[in-house]
């Protein structure tokens, strides 16, 4: 179950940094939202000083005996949690690359909506 835990945190990640020029790649409207409002929750996680509710779950399984060795999980492990990274820099971090992702809105607008789908009246 810890090894889950961990990939579904390692995929967030990889949604958070990589989500960023896919979204302005293709411009998809529910894409860039979803993506923006998913850097916004982890930055106030981060500025409010709260653990990631993925940490505690992680670190609650990772107590069972069940778990230790598991290859997979001490590779995500060295991934997700840098060892020689002073974790005092990370909120800035995630704040300026929330302002970067929420600025991106105004360089690179949102695609608009077009009603030309099948069920629109100038299709026929």
């Amino acid at each position: 179950m810890v090894e889950l835990v961990l990939s579904l945190h390692f995929l967030i990640i990889l949604f958070i940094i990589f989500g960023f020029p896919i979204g302005l790649v293709y411009n998809f409207r529910l894409f860039r939202i979803i993506h923006a409002s998913a850097l916004a929750g982890v930055a106030l996680l981060m500025v409010l000083k709260v653990p990631c509710p993925l940490t505690i779950w992680e670190e609650t399984l990772r107590q069972s005996p069940v778990y230790e060795g598991s290859f997979i999980t001490s590779w995500l492990n060295r991934i997700i949690y840098l060892e020689d990274f002073d974790p005092t820099f990370v909120p800035y971090l995630s704040v300026g690359f929330l302002v970067l992702v929420v600025s991106s809105f105004f360089w690179k607008p949102l695609k608009h909506r077009d009603n030309k789908g099948p069920m629109s009246n100038n299709s026929l």
